[in-house]
Parts: structure tokens; C-alpha cells; sequence
């Protein structure tokens, strides 16, 4: 019996020794772990820190690169150095520098005949705290008499004002718009020219600078959306301007304006209509390219692509046909084939 407990207390002390090296073995375990983890932690802390001072490095070289750049073009007397001076004023924002409303007039009035500059001017005042767009809608109505892009801005201003009469008198001016151009592959083209081998820009980064300063500015959709409700379409007059008005967006010179109306048509006239499927017909072929665009979003945003759509935009009167030669230069058929599934989320 002494033996058999002698034995049983030999057994129950290893098995503590054993659990005791157990727990010592797994707290090892466990702070090995631990330390591995503050040490990666640290790692990836230390890396992103260095990614961040990289991209603040180059953000910063960027900015100064641009900084020279818009002053550059600041000192020229030509219309299209002081509009695209004007445009990159606005991103860099820095009160030491000229406003960009100052040098946006100082273009027009070096080229008073050019509506494009005149659209320009009228995007920054729209931008611009307490600027008044009236006069310069006025201005380019005188221009363009079918463009309809001042009085969506007029409408943009009684929406604003919330007053009604003016509110219904700018959505009537508006459906007699035969069209609405923002005048995108003129201002792309001649302010990416005016800025291209200057401060380091070669025209691909001088045209994704202008770019991504022109598309950030407001476009007046909204206030279009607002007259154009169902509500308001239960008028039967309402309900032929805002189909004008839609008729206009869809005969634009960007991609976005165009779809944006298509797809206030489509849902102003009845389905099965010719003019309902005629709409359709439209939107497809222009989602099928915006689709594509998507899908092969590294093939169409390479800087061989860019510098092709940068030659297209000079040469061809919308975003939408420099966009087509672009396709068929990619080796991209521009229409869809008649397998082709629209996807679009809300059909």
C-alpha cells in the first residue's frame, strides 16, 4: 500500500512537474506570440509612417512643382495661360496667390469671344463665396444663344433663393435649350496645351491636372432633378419642358451630362414608346463604354492611352467622340455587340 501511494505520489508529482513545464511552455509560447505581434505591429506602424512621409514627400513636391507652375502661367498674357492658371489656383487655394476669379477674367478679357472662357469663369464664380453668376449667364447666353448650361445655373440660383416664380422661369428658359455644353475637349485641350512642358508637366500629367480640377466643380444637376420630380411632371406642361430639358442633356458634350439626360428620359415617357426605346438605344451604347471603361480601367488610364486621348480631345468636338477614337485606336469595338448585357445597377 506505502508503495502503491509512494507510486501514485512520484506519478501525481511528475504530472505536476509535467503541467507546471506545461504552463511554463505555453506562457513562453505565449509571450513569444505577444512580442511577435508588438514586433509586427511596430513593423507595419514604422512602414506605413514611411509610407506616409513618402506620400507627403511627393504630395508636397507636387504641390510646389504646381505652385510654380500656376505662377508661371500667371505671368503670361494669353488666355489660355491665365485660365489654366485660374483652374490651378483654385486646387492650390493659397490666399498669397491671385484669386482665381481675378485670373479668370483677366482670360476672357484676352479672348472675349471665347464662350469657353466664359463657361470657366462662371464655374469658379459658382465656387466662389458671395460671387453672383447672373451676369456672367447673361454673358454666355450672348455667346451661345442653345446652350442651356446658363440657365441651369439660373435655375441652380432660384433653387438656392427658394423662391417659386423665378424657380419656374428658369426651368421654362432652360426647356428651350437645344442642347447643354460645358465646352470640356476646348478647355481640356487649350489649358492642357498652355500648361504641357512647363515646371516638369508633360502633357499626360498637365491633363490629368486639369481634369481632376474641372470634374471636382459643381455641375447644377440637382436643381434640374428638383423641377424635374414626379411630382412636378404631373403637369402636362411640366411634363414637355422637362422632356426638352432632357432631350438637351442628352445631345451634351460629356459623358456625364449625356447620361445624366437619359436617365431623366427614360422615365418621362412611357415604356414601349419610340421615343422611350430610341432612349434606350442611347443609353446603352453609353453604358456599354462606360462599362468598358471599368472593366479595362489600367488599358484605357495608361499614360499611352492619355497621351491618344489628349491628341482625340484637340481634334474631336465632345468627350464622347474623342472617347469612341479612343476605343477603336485601344482595338475596342465603341458600340456594344448584340450579345452585350447591361448590368447597370437600377436598369
Amino acid at each position: 500500500m506505502l508503495r502503491a501511494v509512494s507510486v501514485l505520489a512520484l506519478v501525481l508529482l511528475s504530472a505536476c512537474g509535467t503541467m507546471a513545464k506545461w504552463h511554463q511552455s505555453q506562457q513562453a509560447q505565449q509571450a513569444a506570440s505577444a512580442h511577435r505581434q508588438q514586433t509586427e505591429e511596430a513593423a507595419a506602424i514604422n512602414s506605413e509612417s514611411k509610407q506616409d512621409r513618402a506620400a507627403k514627400l511627393q504630395r508636397a513636391q507636387h504641390d510646389e512643382r504646381l505652385r510654380r507652375l500656376q505662377a508661371e502661367l500667371a505671368a503670361r498674357a494669353d488666355a489660355d495661360s491665365l485660365a489654366a492658371s485660374a483652374l490651378f489656383a483654385r486646387e492650390l487655394a493659397e490666399p498669397a496667390t491671385a484669386t482665381p476669379l481675378d485670373l479668370a477674367a483677366r482670360a476672357v478679357a484676352a479672348a472675349p469671344q471665347r464662350a469657353d472662357l466664359v463657361m470657366l469663369e462662371l464655374q469658379l464664380c459658382e465656387t466662389a463665396p458671395g460671387c453672383d453668376t447672373a451676369p456672367l449667364e447673361v454673358r454666355l447666353s450672348q455667346l451661345d444663344p442653345d446652350n442651356g448650361m446658363p440657365r441651369a445655373y439660373a435655375l441652380l440660383r432660384a433653387d438656392h433663393a427658394n423662391l417659386n416664380a423665378p424657380w419656374r422661369a428658369a426651368r421654362a428658359a432652360l426647356s428651350q435649350s437645344q442642347r447643354i455644353t460645358l465646352y470640356w475637349n476646348t478647355l481640356v485641350s487649350h489649358l492642357t496645351g498652355a500648361a504641357a512642358g512647363r515646371q516638369g508637366f508633360d502633357t499626360v500629367a498637365a491633363m490629368v491636372e486639369v481634369i481632376g480640377v474641372e470634374a471636382a466643380m459643381i455641375s447644377p444637376l440637382q436643381p434640374v432633378s428638383r423641377a424635374c420630380s414626379e411630382q412636378d411632371v404631373q403637369d402636362s406642361a411640366v411634363l414637355a419642358q422637362c422632356r426638352r430639358i432632357a432631350a438637351a442633356f442628352m445631345k451634351a458634350d460629356t459623358v456625364l451630362f449625356e447620361a445624366y439626360g437619359s436617365t431623366l428620359a427614360i422615365r418621362l415617357w412611357p415604356e414601349g414608346s419610340a421615343e422611350s426605346q430610341q432612349i434606350t438605344a442611347q443609353r446603352r451604347g453609353l453604358r456599354y463604354r462606360m462599362d468598358q471603361m471599368g472593366r479595362f480601367a489600367a488599358k484605357f488610364n495608361s499614360p499611352a492611352a492619355t497621351r491618344a486621348l489628349a491628341g482625340y480631345v484637340q481634334h474631336y468636338p465632345t468627350e464622347q467622340t474623342a472617347l469612341r477614337a479612343l476605343f477603336a485606336d485601344l482595338g475596342m469595338a465603341p458600340e456594344p455587340p448584340a450579345n452585350w448585357v447591361d448590368n447597370t445597377p437600377g436598369g
